[in-house]
């Protein structure tokens, strides 16, 4: 399944290899999934449990090792599904380096305390974005202004937050600000957050740069 049609990737999209075959991007997607790496049998066992049409060990084994390379439709949109990713992952080569380049750059979003649940709902957000229309280019801006906040210690309190374009805005703001400038935006927005009755936030030592929210 070598088809180039599909979403675009982002300009450096190229630094991340497409996987050509579908046992290679099933095998990818298992072992990068940002909940795993998955066995065979967790994929087969996630299948049933989220009500997805499913198949045995075996044939997942088959499948993931190139042995069977023959698929039905419905199982390549379960296991897509499942994954949360494109539909069109499996055919289009343009698709799944701009999905692998994604799943990449989630999980390094690890070290900063996202958890893994929470990294495969975005990733899944972000397939529902490409498929309304959102350049893939800006959803991996998204995370690569998230990675430069978090060095600069301006860190999104959850996933969610980030997906908000004003906090995102007011983040991208403050960095490059001097110790003095960020104390005095931390001071005004603190005042704010006791005004509209908001807790206060922690300090940064007292908990990870994405919550589990």
């Amino acid at each position: 399944m070598t088809h180039d049609q599909g979403t675009q990737t982002p300009d450096d999209a190229h630094e991340q290899p497409a996987r050509g075959t579908f046992a290679q991007r099933l095998d990818f997607l298992c072992t990068h999934d940002p909940r795993g790496p998955l066995s065979n049998p967790q994929v087969v066992q996630m299948l049933e449990e989220q009500g997805l049409p499913s198949f045995s060990g075996t044939y997942m084994w088959q499948l993931r090792t190139g042995r069977a390379d023959n698929p039905t439709l419905k199982h390549m949109d379960a296991l897509a599904d499942l994954f949360g990713v494109p539909r069109d992952y499996w055919a289009s080569a343009a698709t799944a380096r701009v999905v692998d380049a994604l799943i990449v750059q989630l999980n390094g979003l690890k070290a900063s305390g996202a958890s893994p649940e929470k990294l495969h709902r975005q990733l899944a957000k972000f397939t529902q974005k490409m498929s309304a229309g959102t350049p893939p280019a800006a959803l991996k801006a998204q995370l690569d202004e998230l990675a430069r906040l978090n060095q600069h210690g301006v860190s999104a309190v959850t996933l969610k937050s980030l997906q908000d374009a004003r906090v995102s805005s007011i983040a991208m703001r403050a960095v490059g600000l001097s110790d003095g400038g960020l104390s005095a935006v931390q001071a005004v927005l603190e005042q704010f957050r006791r005004a509209e009755g908001l807790r206060p936030v922690p300090p940064e030592g007292e908990r990870g740069a994405l919550s589990d929210d």
